[in-house]
């Protein structure tokens, strides 16, 4: 398979999208990986290009195929260009341009969602996104202070998940505000809620919101949450991984609906 070497405009442009700025301008962000873009081509997401080493056109042809079935244009460049591009120290030979889904969704589907308060780590945010996938989540929410939904860090750690549920940038008060009759909004707080263990899930659809492992959830956003749940530990540490917490959670309220 031959195909054409990556211009150089082409470079300058991928470079200026790891700025916020620029992906809300030109309204496209990267996606990296082998895995990240197989999900991409099951989704609805639409790619402008794709870039890959020679190597991994030849090892993964069927994704190269998948873009160029799709009209996507294909380039090829030197692992050492890709990896500056990617800006990552393990790249995996392959990224993609992908356009923001077009009309984005302003106001929460049916069903459970997740709201993020103050997650501001792209690694934390990629896996909360990953695992309210895994428990059918129909949406996430990236509420004031948390990260940005196609930071690069962090589309590269939903491992293409996010591409199968919606992503939300809204004020988390007014989403709650919204869906306070349809959903139960359930919190996390690290001390004083309801022991984890005790609390019995809604029966009807409920908004989870995940503080920030330095501040919890913040005073407006607490104001509105309907319960707040505490996961007891036993040891002498004074908080959990913000991920990890959320995983807890979500498994909890799967396994007691």
């Amino acid at each position: 398979m031959e195909l054409p070497l990556l211009p150089k405009s082409r470079q300058r442009w991928i470079s200026h999208l790891h700025s916020k700025r620029h992906r809300d301008r030109e309204r496209c962000f990267l996606a990296e990986g082998i895995r990240t873009l197989s999900e991409l081509l099951a989704s609805t997401y639409r790619a402008r290009f794709a870039v890959c080493t020679e190597e991994i056109a030849r090892e993964h042809r069927t994704i190269v195929e998948g873009f160029i079935k799709r009209g996507v244009p294909c380039y090829v460049t030197d692992g050492q260009t890709l990896a500056r591009l990617a800006q990552t120290t393990s790249p995996q030979g392959m990224l993609a341009v992908v356009e923001y889904p077009e009309p984005e969704p302003s106001s929460i589907p049916e069903g459970s969602v997740v709201a993020l308060d103050g997650i501001n780590d792209p690694g934390n945010a990629g896996t909360i996104v990953r695992t309210a996938l895994w428990f059918g989540y129909a949406a996430v929410v990236f509420g004031q202070e948390s990260v940005d939904r196609y930071h690069p860090k962090f589309v590269r750690a939903t491992m293409g998940a996010l591409f199968h549920l919606q992503l939300i940038e809204a004020p988390i008060e007014t989403i709650m505000q919204q869906v306070s009759a349809s959903h139960r909004i359930i919190g996390t707080c690290t001390s004083n809620g309801i022991p984890l263990a005790a609390y019995t899930a809604p029966l009807q659809p409920h908004v989870l919101v995940i503080g920030s492992e330095a501040h919890g959830l913040s005073p407006s956003v607490r104001s509105l949450v309907h319960d707040c749940v505490t996961i007891e530990g036993q040891g002498s540490f004074d908080s959990l991984n913000a991920a990890v917490a959320a995983a807890i959670v979500m498994y909890h309220l799967a396994s007691k609906a």
